[in-house]
């Protein structure tokens, strides 16, 4: 699934390029870095794969937090006059989420607090 993420944003990469000119080959890769891997829609994924895990305050706080990013994303593009690529990001943002296998994320909750715990 991680080659399909890879892949998927070559694709997008190349769209851009050709919709935009050669700036798109400088400004796409940090956006798709942040918007694809950091924050928005996989976090929103990611998050709501793991609720079981995690207290309702941390839910509802990182679910509206990388809401805010993704909308973010989108009025951004959407004032760039760039808005065909929305498509783009959310579906590069729904392969990354579901690249990451859930016994990673649940694996990586419970050592941030199993640290919380030996901090204290």
């Amino acid at each position: 699934m991680i080659l399909v993420s890879y892949v998927y944003g070559i694709y997008s990469l190349f769209k851009a390029i050709s919709l935009f000119g050669i700036w798109a080959l400088f400004l796409m890769p940090p956006v798709w870095f942040i918007f694809c891997y950091l924050t928005g829609v996989p976090g929103i994924i990611n998050i709501l794969r793991t609720k079981s895990y995690l207290p309702k305050n941390e839910v509802i706080g990182g679910v509206i937090a990388n809401i805010t990013s993704a909308s973010f994303l989108f009025l951004l593009l959407k004032f760039a006059n760039i808005q065909e690529l929305q498509s783009n990001f959310l579906i590069g943002g729904i392969i990354t989420a579901f690249a990451m296998p859930k016994v990673s994320l649940v694996s990586e909750i419970n050592d941030r607090n199993n640290e919380a715990k030996n901090d204290q």
